[in-house]
């Protein structure tokens, strides 16, 4: 289809130029082929245009890194949390020099405070301990019973209840409980009182009594709520020292700070421009063959007239790498800081870069000197 089209053309200059038709040959001005001559030479002359297309692809090496860290700190002031913050931040971007990372890779993305309500144990409160008895008895009568509740409700003791086994007739059981800030403090109250309640069931004929269980704990203490401010500060880290990625982490995760698993490898643009001036000499002497190979043994190839260099699938190639991790990077990011987890830092396949070169070319053709 090229070759047809090329050959309606030059039909279309030799209708303009006559000589040409009947001799072969182009008989022009000497005006015109002195300005020619700058170009091609004596010898030639443009009879036309030819264009075409050709595709290569590039393999491209990923060599640049993205993360995000974020920083929570908390405090009893916003001024306590913003300083906090700060102190941290601080600590990580003097590590960071020490890589020669500087402020030109960092982009603090996210700053923002808050307020919650806090509960917490009550640091006022001395430790209190509990001690406690579990008491069987035999009880073989209503008035025993009636006489054993009048004695254990002078010490406050209101939950005597039957123990429930068919191999064990008329047993009854109860619990004595006493508290104090010290462990042996506790525990003498609690036996000064049983022998106490012992020796009066003595009075009224009920002997039988014996200890089931004993316990010892300290009680929990008494939570308070309180309100803190924290302060959030996410900071993204680009960098295109891929073999740093395992140091940053490391030092960012002992600052008590959330490493995000999102981490994201793209190529340069430095480096992508770098690799289409290298390809782009290659495709014009391939798209040159090519249209050496479209024309006629008596036309020559010229000089391009026009050059369109478009490069696609790049794009396309990151976002589906980075799609198949999004999952994992969206989980990640509700884990604290506190938590540590494990970043996936393994670098992606390599980027295919599709090239199409464009480009119309002259055709010439030789020119009979008179």
């Amino acid at each position: 289809m090229k070759k047809t089209f090329l050959l309606i053309l030059l039909m279309n200059i030799s209708t303009i130029f006559p000589s040409h038709a009947q001799n072969n040959a182009l008989n022009v001005s000497n005006n015109y082929l002195e300005l020619q001559q700058l170009k091609y030479g004596k010898n030639l002359i443009p009879v036309g245009e030819i264009t075409s297309k050709i595709t290569d692809n590039i393999i491209l090496k990923p060599d640049t890194v993205e993360f995000y860290v974020t920083l929570e700190t908390e405090g009893e002031t916003s001024t306590e949390a913003s300083n906090l913050n700060v102190e941290t931040m601080k600590k990580l971007k003097t590590y960071l020099n020490t890589l020669n990372i500087t402020d030109d890779n960092l982009v603090t993305t996210d700053y923002k405070n808050s307020v919650r309500t806090v509960t917490k144990p009550d640091s006022k409160n001395n430790p209190t301990y509990a001690a406690i008895l579990n008491v069987v008895l035999t009880i073989d009568n209503n008035d025993s019973f009636i006489n054993l509740n009048k004695i254990l409700d002078k010490y406050g003791i209101n939950n005597i209840y039957q123990i429930d086994d068919k191999n064990l007739t008329n047993y009854y059981e109860f619990s004595i409980a006493t508290t104090s800030n010290r462990e042996s403090r506790a525990k003498d109250d609690l036996y000064k009182d049983f022998n106490n309640i012992a020796n009066e069931l003595k009075k009224i004929g009920l002997t039988n009594v014996s200890i089931k269980k004993y316990m010892v704990r300290e009680m929990e203490a008494k939570e308070i709520e309180e309100k803190h401010y924290f302060v959030n500060n996410t900071l993204k880290i680009k960098i295109n020292k891929l073999d740093l990625i395992g140091k940053i982490i490391a030092k960012a995760q002992e600052l008590k700070m959330q490493v995000n698993n999102n981490i994201s490898y793209s190529v340069s643009p430095e480096a992508i421009q770098a690799a289409l001036n290298e390809h782009e000499t290659l495709l014009l002497n391939k798209l040159s063959a090519k249209v050496e190979r479209l024309l006629d043994k008596q036309y020559v190839l010229g000089a391009p007239i026009t050059l369109s260099l478009d490069s696609r699938d790049f794009d396309r190639t990151y976002s589906s790498y980075s799609n198949a991790k999004s999952e994992k990077r969206y989980l990640a990011m509700d884990r604290s800081a506190d938590d540590p987890m494990d970043v996936d830092i393994n670098t992606p396949p390599e980027y295919e870069v599709t090239l199409t070169l464009s480009g119309t070319f002259e055709t010439l053709k030789k020119v009979e000197q008179k």
